[in-house]
C-alpha cells in the first residue's frame, strides 16, 4: 500500500510546487501589468495650416495610486501644453481632464506624417510613500498625413467670383460674392448699372447715358443692389463690371463698348459672375422729347425756348408774320425772338403742334399809377406810364357825364383836365388790361360861394318885394276902414 501511493504523493508534491509558483508569478506580476501609463493622441488639421494634437497620458488605475511624470520626450520637439515633468497622474480628477487622465496639447507642421510622446513614471502610494516601481510608455499620435494646408480667411478679389440678377426694363440688378468667405480687408470690387437713351428698341447710336448707380462688394458688403430709372423711351441697359471710369457716354458709333465687361459674358471678366447676360434693350417710343416754353417780355415781345432731347429736331413756327423751319441739335437748346404784335404764336414738330401761345402782361411787369389835383373849378388827373420797354397804354377816364381818354407811354406822363361839379369820383380804365383806377375831388375848402351868394341875393330881394307887397297892403286895408268910418 505505501509502495503503490509513493508515486501518487510525488505527483501531488509536484504539481502543488507548480500552482505556488504559478501563484508567486501572478503576485508579481500584478503590480507590474497596472502600473504602465497609457499614452495616447489625435491630430487635427487648423485653419492656420498646422496640426493639432491631443495627448492623454492615464495612470492605469492601479488601486488609487497615482503616478508622476518624471520623464518626457516628444518627437517632433514642440511644447506640449498641459503635460510636464513633475505632473501627477492620480486615479482621481486633477483638473486636467477625466478621472486618471491628463491631457497636453501640441502643434506640430501641417507637413508632419508623425509624432510620438514618451512618458516615464514613478509610482506612489496614495499616502505619498514610493512604491519603488517606475515605468516608460510610449504612444504615436494618429491622424497625421502631412496635408494639413492654411484654410484661407477670405478671398482675394483676383480670384474671387460672384452671382447676379439682372432685370434691364425694371432697371433693377443685384450682385453677391460667391462662396462663404468675404472680400479681404481693404479690397472691394465696383459694379456699374447704366441706362441710355436710344435711336430704336435694337442696338443702335448714338447713344446717351440716363441713369446710372455704382454698388461696392467689400470684406463688409457681400450682396448689393443697384437701382435705376429707365428712360420710357428707346432705351439700352447694362450691367457692367466696373465702377465710374467705366461708364461711357456717349455711346457712338464705332465707339467704345462694354464687350466681355458685362456680367454673364463669355469672356473675362464678365464670366466671373454667374447669371443671365446684362444688356438690355427696348422701348416703345421714340426718345425725341421736343418741348417749346414762352418767355414773355412786358414790351409784349416773346422769346420762344425750343428743345429736343436727346436726338436731332426741326421745329415749325408760325405766328402773325412768321413761318419758320429751327433745327435744334442734340441735348442743345434755341431761342427764338418773336415781335412784340405776333398774335397767336403756334410750335409743331413733324405736322404735330406740340405748343401754342398767346402775349399776355407778366406779374412782374409795372402797371400805370393816377393821380388827382383838385382846384375850386377844375379835377385833374394825370396817367403815369409804367416804362419797362411796356408798349403805349390807353386810358380812359370817366367823372360824372364826362369822358375822355389820352395815351401815355416810355414812362412819360399824360395829364385829363375836367370842371369840377357836384360828383366825387373820378374812375380811369385801361382797354386790353384787367386794370382800373378810382379817384376823387377833393373840395379844396377856400373857394367863393360866388353861386351860393347869388342865390342868397334873389332870396333877400324877394323876402323884400314880398314885405313891401305885405306893407302896400297893410296900407291900403287901412286907408279903407278910416274912409268907411267917416262915411259912418
Amino acid at each position: 500500500m505505501t509502495d503503490v501511493n509513493r508515486p501518487l504523493r510525488r505527483l501531488l508534491s509536484l504539481a502543488g510546487s507548480i500552482l505556488l509558483g504559478m501563484l508567486a508569478v501572478l503576485v508579481a506580476a500584478s503590480p507590474a501589468a497596472a502600473h504602465r501609463t497609457g499614452v495616447s493622441g489625435t491630430a487635427v488639421c487648423q485653419p492656420d495650416g498646422t496640426y493639432e494634437i491631443t495627448w492623454q497620458v492615464n495612470n492605469g488605475s492601479w488601486e488609487n495610486r497615482y503616478a508622476k511624470i518624471t520623464k518626457l520626450v516628444a518627437r517632433p520637439q514642440t511644447p506640449i501644453a498641459g503635460i510636464k515633468v513633475g505632473n501627477a497622474i492620480s486615479a482621481d480628477t486633477d483638473g486636467n481632464g477625466p478621472k486618471g487622465v491628463r491631457t497636453g496639447v501640441q502643434r506640430v507642421p501641417g507637413t508632419t506624417t508623425s509624432a510620438t510622446l514618451t512618458v516615464s513614471a514613478t509610482w506612489f502610494e496614495r499616502n505619498g510613500d514610493r512604491t519603488g516601481i517606475s515605468s516608460t510608455d510610449s504612444g504615436r499620435a494618429a491622424g497625421l498625413k502631412g496635408t494639413c494646408r492654411k484654410t484661407p480667411q477670405c478671398v482675394d478679389m483676383a480670384q474671387a467670383t460672384y452671382t447676379h440678377t439682372f432685370d434691364g426694363a425694371k432697371g433693377r440688378a443685384t450682385v453677391e460674392l460667391a462662396g462663404d468667405l468675404p472680400l479681404c480687408q481693404d479690397q472691394k470690387q465696383e459694379f456699374l448699372l447704366v441706362s441710355y437713351f436710344a435711336p430704336s428698341a435694337k442696338p443702335s447710336w448714338p447713344q446717351y447715358a440716363h441713369d446710372h448707380d455704382i454698388a461696392v462688394i467689400d470684406a463688409k458688403h457681400r450682396k448689393v443692389e443697384l437701382k435705376i430709372d429707365v428712360p420710357k423711351c428707346y432705351t439700352q441697359v447694362d450691367l457692367v463690371w466696373g465702377g465710374k471710369s467705366e461708364l461711357i457716354t456717349p455711346m457712338v458709333e464705332k465707339g467704345k463698348r462694354y464687350g466681355d465687361k458685362k456680367l454673364g459674358s463669355k469672356g473675362k471678366p464678365g464670366n466671373r459672375s454667374a447669371g443671365p447676360l446684362g444688356a438690355y434693350n427696348g422701348g416703345a417710343a421714340p426718345c425725341a422729347q421736343p418741348k417749346a416754353t414762352f418767355a414773355p417780355a412786358c414790351d409784349g415781345s416773346v422769346t420762344v425756348h425750343l428743345s429736343g432731347g436727346r436726338y436731332p429736331v426741326t421745329f415749325r413756327v408760325t405766328a402773325t408774320g412768321v413761318n419758320r423751319a429751327v433745327n435744334v441739335p442734340a441735348g442743345k437748346s434755341v431761342e427764338l425772338p418773336m415781335p412784340a404784335g405776333a398774335g397767336q404764336i403756334v410750335v409743331a414738330e413733324q405736322g404735330k403742334e406740340i405748343a401754342r401761345y398767346l402775349w399776355s402782361r407778366p406779374s412782374t411787369c409795372g402797371l400805370p399809377t393816377m393821380s388827382t389835383e383838385s382846384t375850386c373849378t377844375e379835377l385833374k388827373v394825370t396817367i403815369t406810364h409804367p416804362g419797362q420797354g411796356m408798349p403805349p397804354i390807353e386810358a380812359v377816364a370817366t367823372y360824372g357825364t364826362q369822358e375822355k381818354k389820352v395815351t401815355a407811354s416810355d414812362g412819360g406822363s399824360q395829364t385829363i383836365v375836367f370842371a369840377s361839379g357836384r360828383e366825387r369820383a373820378v374812375n380811369v380804365q385801361f382797354p386790353g388790361y384787367d386794370y382800373k383806377l378810382t379817384g376823387e375831388y377833393e373840395d379844396p375848402g377856400t373857394c367863393e360861394k360866388l353861386a351860393t351868394t347869388g342865390s342868397m341875393t334873389a332870396r333877400i330881394s324877394l323876402i323884400g318885394i314880398l314885405m313891401i307887397s305885405v306893407g302896400a297892403a297893410l296900407i291900403i286895408f287901412v286907408r279903407r276902414r278910416r274912409t268907411s268910418a267917416d262915411e259912418l
